[in-house]
């Protein structure tokens, strides 16, 4: 029981420690070029899901700076993690996205995080925490770069980059859930199961039918303060 306890000291140590080295190499953002959507201005190509281990799942979610200002890797359903790798057409190239779909143990959130391998207007990565209810979607964070601003409402912050530090950002805080043409658009999420799994598979097989199925109810605006 012993030697059981001290090699789990030793794992998170080791985990930990590794954790610190990434962060402390992990490169810069690029500076974001205005208000922008990745999905509005990007074109789906073709798309692989990965089979990942849990454990190579949790190694990536402990090394993901933005995941670890959302969640803790403790905290996640790993037996319903969906990872999926995009290539996507953008400024005339083609590029790839890394979209993870992250439900909660709780069941009632989910987390998004995509990373593209060349920044989408200064967009390197981009990530959103999601209370599901009913038929209606709540974002309760959201995040640029790095920059991760928790949300309890619909905040209203700014209306002009002259209200910030850096920059004034738009977003959707709250979206009809309208599974039937989520699944009609990405046909490949019918048989995902419960709406929670519908939603995760969604988010990471085919975010552009998130963005085009789910209307958006109210929008409000966020200040992001990290500038390159």
């Amino acid at each position: 029981m012993r030697r059981r306890a001290l090699l789990a000291v030793f794992v998170a140590l080791l985990l930990v420690g590794a954790y610190g080295a990434y962060v402390v190499s992990y490169p810069k953002y690029p500076e974001v070029k205005g208000c922008v959507n990745p999905f509005a201005i990007t074109k789906p190509v073709s798309r692989v899901q990965e089979n990942w281990s849990k454990a190579h799942m949790f190694f990536k979610l402990a090394t993901t700076r933005d995941f670890w200002k959302l969640a803790k890797p403790w905290d996640v359903d790993y037996s319903h993690v969906k990872i999926v790798k995009h290539t996507i057409e953008y400024d005339g190239e083609r590029i790839t996205m890394l979209a993870m779909g992250i439900p909660l143990k709780d069941k009632k959130h989910v987390i998004a995080i995509y990373e593209f391998s060349k920044p989408v207007q200064g967009v390197k990565v981009t990530s959103k925490e999601f209370l599901v209810h009913n038929e209606t979607i709540f974002v309760r964070a959201i995040g640029v770069n790095g920059d991760i601003k928790p949300l309890s409402d619909c905040t209203h912050e700014c209306s002009s980059d002259a209200d910030c530090g850096f920059m004034c950002m738009q977003y959707c805080c709250r979206r009809s859930y309208n599974i039937p043409c989520m699944i009609s658009c990405c046909g490949a999420c019918g048989f995902a199961g419960d709406p929670a799994r519908v939603f995760v598979c969604v988010l990471t097989i085919c975010p552009w039918c998130y963005e085009g199925c789910n209307e958006c109810v109210e929008y409000g605006s966020w200040c992001m303060d990290l500038a390159p």
